[in-house]
């Protein structure tokens, strides 16, 4: 199954030289995603965080650093490895400190505004505004 990653909805993302990190979901959950800058139409490497804890180990990270230089079509080298360790290591707290899910796109404009009232007198106003629906597959 393809998966493509709107950037317009993604948390955040940072370019490090020839590798970008896009913080984002997939499948409703958080997750980092390395992917070649320069590339276009090459593999990424994911970083669910459902997983992220196991990056803490020093000897897990390593491997999945050299697991993710062969994924996205570099070679395995010791500089190409320590350089994608350093990213998913120094990126873990951001993922962690993310937001369960992303932020709902709004309707531009109000369809009215709501009151609640007690004894006659407004407590709370909000204005009613729909959410943005996209596509859905089942």
């Amino acid at each position: 199954m393809g998966l493509s990653i709107e950037l317009s909805q993604a948390f955040e993302s940072h370019t490090f030289g020839s590798i970008t990190v896009i913080y984002t979901w997939v499948n409703d959950e958080r997750a980092m995603v390395l992917l070649p800058t320069y590339r276009k139409g090459a593999p990424w490497f994911i970083v669910c965080d459902s997983q992220a804890w196991r990056y803490d180990d020093e000897r897990y990270l390593v491997k999945m650093a050299r697991k993710a230089c062969e994924v996205m079509g570099d070679e395995p080298s010791a500089n190409n490895a320590i350089k994608i360790a350093k990213i998913i290591h120094d990126g873990l707290e951001n993922l962690i400190r993310m937001p369960s899910a992303p932020t709902k796109e709004l309707i531009k404009g109000s369809f009215g505004r709501m009151q609640g009232r007690a004894d006659g007198k407004v407590f709370a106003e909000e204005d009613i505004r729909l959410e943005k629906v996209g596509p859905t597959y089942g």
